[in-house]
């Protein structure tokens, strides 16, 4: 007996309640599973399918479009429908007028956090799958530096956890950020300058030549959230964060 097509994307993917604790941001997040995914999703929930997504792999389709549909979701929590969730030439997705938002996923979770732009400047979020040890050690070195290395082996998180929080720190300070400086910027631009794991956010200082062109003057906190297998960092930039340059 063939599934409805309803009962088959809730079998795909598991949604979350709305999380507005990142106020004034809405977060959207949700489970999926990979083997049950169906393209025809896509014209189910009335999401668009761009031509170069259609010929991507089911994996990249599947991740893809449980993005851009918990942005819908997190659209319809401030009453905005129907809205084609496009991307320009860099990638960057393109948010209706009067709003901001984020996507991020791994191989089976998604989430995106979406605010007004009259209370936000700019906002990042970015998901992880937690490293293994092993890995950590090998890596760590393509990511953060020596003092960076020192604040998170001095700190009650370990190394693989640290590691991978930075890492997915950094990508949400990337995503956040990059719509303003409209070029690439390595790790190196920001670097990590403390660990406050009871507050569960990161502080990070910025090179020169990130901060001066959008008028960053102090450092930024980016919060996190961690479980067994997965770190969920975030950052948002009030108006005045900002100078108005930038924005």
């Amino acid at each position: 007996m063939s599934k409805t097509p309803q009962k088959a994307l809730t079998e795909f993917i598991c949604i979350d309640p709305v999380d507005q604790r990142l106020n004034p941001a809405v977060l959207m997040s949700g489970t999926f599973k990979l083997d049950q995914f169906d393209e025809v999703f896509f014209s189910d929930a009335a999401i668009h399918l761009p031509a170069a997504i259609s010929r991507a792999s089911d994996k990249r389709k599947a991740e893809y479009f449980c993005g851009r549909y918990l942005a819908a979701l997190a659209l319809h929590h401030y009453g905005v429908e129907h809205f084609d969730l496009l991307a320009d030439d860099k990638r960057c997705p393109q948010w209706p007028a009067g709003f901001i938002g984020s996507i991020s996923h791994t191989d089976n979770f998604a989430v995106c956090a979406l605010a007004p732009s009259s209370e936000l400047s700019a906002i990042g979020i970015d998901c992880q799958e937690i490293l293994s040890p092993a890995k950590a050690e090998k890596l760590w070195p393509k990511i953060l530096d020596s003092n960076e290395f020192d604040i998170i082996t001095g700190s009650s998180v370990e190394l693989n956890y640290g590691l991978s929080l930075c890492f997915s720190a950094k990508e949400s300070i990337y995503k956040a950020l990059y719509p303003f400086i409209r070029k690439f910027f390595g790790f190196s631009a920001a670097k990590l300058c403390a660990i406050n794991s009871e507050q569960q956010y990161l502080e990070f200082n910025f090179s020169a030549q990130l901060a001066k062109p959008i008028g960053i003057k102090h450092s930024l906190r980016v919060y996190y959230r961690i479980d067994s297998n997965r770190a969920l960092s975030y950052v948002q930039l009030s108006p005045e964060q900002l100078s108005t340059q930038a924005q």
